[in-house]
């Protein structure tokens, strides 16, 4: 996500459990984090610039197979989160849903054993 205030929140939760978590602005980057390191969850915000999520899920997948892809974005633009959902996430979330929810999904799959 490029939205550093979102990010915050979420990176700051991750730091309170004792988890590690890397924010990528690009596509590019999260695909070389997929590479460098055994991944566990992704999150990937659907507003981010220049993103094609037809092309890039199907690489992170590729690249981090035991990963949990979870997508999520307004919930007024629900063509683009089924587009998530068709390029193979496992969870696709509104913007609010993922608020509610993303301490939850950072300890179930961050802390749980793979």
């Amino acid at each position: 996500t490029t939205d550093l205030m979102f990010s915050s929140r979420v990176t700051g939760a991750a730091l309170a459990a004792g988890l590690a978590l890397e924010v990528c602005m690009t596509p590019n980057r999260l695909l070389e984090c997929c590479q460098a390191t055994d991944v566990r969850l992704v999150l990937v915000d659907v507003t981010l610039p220049q993103l094609d999520l037809g092309a890039l899920i199907p690489l992170v997948r590729q690249r981090a197979p035991h990963a949990h892809l979870v997508a999520f974005g307004p919930h007024v633009d629900a063509d683009i989160l089924r587009q998530a959902a068709a390029a193979g996430c496992h969870e696709v979330l509104t913007r609010g849903q993922f608020n509610q929810t993303y301490a939850a999904l950072l300890k179930t799959h961050l802390t749980a054993p793979k």
